[in-house]
């Protein structure tokens, strides 16, 4: 499986550039995040939550928000690891979740459409995939 590249459609990527980007998402734009608020209409959120994207090995994140500030992001080993710690976890492939955090598509829509499932409190997971998409649409990632 190969990534697509939006800036030059039709083209496609490895998938260990596949596994960069969306490496690159987690240690490079979202710590940019870090200690500030996401959005003002997000200031009440609290929660941990995870994603792993389930076509690229070892791809597994724990993102905690506190009151509507990113507090901490990072990797996670083993499945254990993530139930123990995240509240929901969201669970797709690399090219959903890059056309998701890219403002191509919504989250809710991704999920509607089987592309994302969600593990552990399904209600938070979709509450979530509605409150995060004005994140996303603010602030999209550029590949």
């Amino acid at each position: 499986m190969a990534l697509r590249d939006y800036r030059n459609p039709g083209s496609v990527r490895p998938m260990e550039e596949a596994q960069e980007v969306c490496g690159r998402y987690f240690s490079e734009f979202l710590p940019l995040w870090g200690g500030r608020l996401l959005l003002p209409e997000l200031a009440s959120l609290s929660c941990v939550f995870g994603i792993v994207i389930e076509d690229i090995e070892s791809a597994a994140w724990v993102v905690e928000i506190e009151r509507g500030r990113l507090v901490r992001v990072r990797p996670v080993s083993g499945d254990l690891a993530l139930e123990l710690e995240a509240q929901a976890t969201f669970v797709t492939d690399h090219e959903t979740f890059l056309e998701v955090v890219s403002a191509k598509t919504a989250p809710s829509e991704a999920f509607f459409s089987t592309l994302i499932d969600i593990a552990g409190d399904m209600e938070l997971g979709l509450s979530l995939s509605t409150v995060l998409e004005p994140f996303f649409r603010a602030y999209p990632f550029r590949l």
